[in-house]
C-alpha cells in the first residue's frame, strides 16, 4: 500500500512537471523509446502509459540510504529512467488528445457547412456563414501538429477542406453578384455584357468578369498611360520631357494633339485619357514599346491584359500599326482603377487628375447625376 502511495505521489509530481512544459517534439520523444513505445493511436498510448506504471509499481523499495548497495542503486536508476519514460508518454498524450479534440471539431464544423452549403436558393447571409464555417474546420485542422499520430490524415483533410472553401467563396459571389445580372437584363445589354464593381479594399463582385470583351477599344488607354508613368519613375525622366509625335501616328482625332509636333509626356498621358486621344496613344506605344508595356502589366500580374495594336480613327491607319489584338478583361481593369485610386502606381495622382478631366461624360457622370449622395471622381469609356 505504502508503494503505491509513493508512485502516486511520484506521478503526481510527474504531471506537475508536465502542466510546465509548453513545447515537446514528438520526435524527440519516440527516440528515447524507439522500439518498446512506437505507437500509432492514442489507445495504445494509455496502454504503454498502464505498462509503465505497473513496472514503476513492480520494482522494490530501496532501503534506507546508510545500507545502500549497489542493488538499490540499479533500482533508482531504472525508476528515474521509468519515470521520465512516464512523462514523455504524458506529454504525448497530451498532444494527441488536443490533436483528436481538433480533428472531431473540424468534422463536425465541416459537416455543418457541407449541410448549410446545400440549402437551396442560398442567400448571401448563408454563403457567409457557409465559408465561416469551412474557414473555422481548416483553423482547426491546422492546429494538429505536424508530427502528431493523424497528421497523415489531417494533411489530406486540409486539401479537402481548401477545396470546399474556395468553392463557397465561389459560390459566396456568384450569389452577391445575382443582382448584377438584374441590371444586364433591365439595361437592355446583350448576355455578353460584362460587368466589374470594387472598392477601394478590393473587395469585389462580378458578371462574366474574367471574359475578354470583342474589343477594348479606348479603355486599352489606362494601361498605356500607367506603363508610362512607371517608365518615367524607372528611369527618373521628367513628365515635362518633349515627345516628338511622328506624321505615322496620325489617325482621326478628337484632341488637340497634332502630328509633326513634340508636346510634354505629361500632356500626350493626359489627353489620351481625358480626350482619348488615337494620336498620342499611338505615340506612346511607339514611346515605350510594346514589349515594355506588356512586361509591366505581366509584373503587375495581369494574365489577360496586353497591348499589342494601334489606335486608329473611322479610316485613317497609322504607320507600323503592331500585331494581334488588344485584350483585357474587366475584372484586370477595374483592379488597375482601384491601383490608380489607391495611389499604388507612380504618379497616380497625374493620371486621377485626367480621369477627372473626362470630356466623355455620357455613362458614369450622367448615371450619378440624380444621386447628389455619390461624388464621381472620374472614368474612363471605350467605343467600337
Amino acid at each position: 500500500m505504502y508503494k503505491r502511495l509513493k508512485i502516486r505521489h511520484i506521478l503526481t509530481s510527474t504531471l506537475t512537471t508536465i502542466a510546465s512544459i509548453t513545447m515537446i517534439s514528438i520526435g524527440s520523444i519516440e527516440s528515447s523509446w524507439a522500439e518498446e513505445s512506437y505507437t500509432q493511436s492514442l489507445q495504445e498510448l494509455y496502454d504503454l502509459r498502464d505498462r509503465t506504471v505497473a513496472q514503476l509499481e513492480s520494482l522494490p523499495t530501496p532501503r534506507k540510504q546508510l545500507f545502500f548497495s549497489d542493488n538499490d542503486d540499479t533500482v533508482l536508476k531504472k525508476q528515474e529512467k521509468l519515470l521520465q519514460k512516464l512523462q514523455e508518454i504524458d506529454v504525448q498524450i497530451l498532444i494527441e488528445q488536443r490533436a483528436n479534440d481538433n480533428w472531431r471539431q473540424a468534422l463536425t464544423l465541416g459537416a455543418q457547412a457541407s449541410e448549410v452549403g446545400a440549402t437551396p436558393n442560398a442567400t448571401v447571409k448563408t454563403r457567409e456563414t457557409e465559408k465561416h464555417l469551412w474557414q473555422q474546420a481548416l483553423s482547426n485542422l491546422e492546429a494538429i501538429p505536424t508530427d502528431s499520430l493523424i497528421a497523415e490524415k489531417t494533411t489530406k483533410k486540409i486539401k479537402e477542406y481548401q477545396r470546399s472553401l474556395n468553392d463557397s467563396y465561389y459560390q459566396l459571389n456568384l450569389t452577391k453578384s445575382n443582382f448584377l445580372e438584374k441590371i444586364r437584363k433591365d439595361s437592355g445589354l446583350s448576355s455578353r455584357a460584362t460587368i466589374a464593381i470594387c472598392n477601394l479594399r478590393r473587395k469585389c463582385l462580378d458578371l462574366n468578369g474574367n471574359k475578354p470583351p470583342a474589343s477594348p477599344a479606348s479603355l486599352i488607354k489606362v494601361p498605356v498611360a500607367v506603363a508610362a508613368m512607371q517608365k518615367a519613375s524607372q528611369e527618373n525622366i521628367s513628365l515635362d520631357t518633349p515627345i516628338y509625335v511622328s506624321r505615322g501616328n496620325f489617325t482621326e482625332d478628337a484632341s488637340e494633339i497634332r502630328a509633326r509636333k513634340p508636346y510634354p509626356l505629361k500632356t500626350l498621358v493626359g489627353q489620351m485619357i481625358d480626350h482619348s486621344s488615337n494620336i498620342a496613344t499611338n505615340q506612346l506605344i511607339d514611346y515605350l514599346g510594346q514589349p515594355y508595356i506588356n512586361k509591366v502589366l505581366k509584373d503587375d500580374g495581369y494574365k489577360v491584359m496586353s497591348v499589342n495594336y494601334k489606335l486608329m480613327g473611322n479610316r485613317i491607319m497609322p504607320k507600323n500599326p503592331g500585331k494581334g489584338r488588344n485584350t483585357l478583361t474587366s475584372n484586370e481593369l477595374t483592379d488597375m482603377m482601384v491601383s490608380i485610386y489607391n495611389n499604388e502606381y507612380p504618379n497616380s495622382d497625374v493620371l486621377i487628375e485626367a480621369l477627372a478631366r473626362q470630356k466623355d461624360r455620357l455613362l458614369g457622370y450622367a448615371a450619378l447625376e440624380e444621386l447628389p449622395e455619390v461624388k464621381w471622381l472620374g472614368e474612363k469609356t471605350g467605343e467600337n
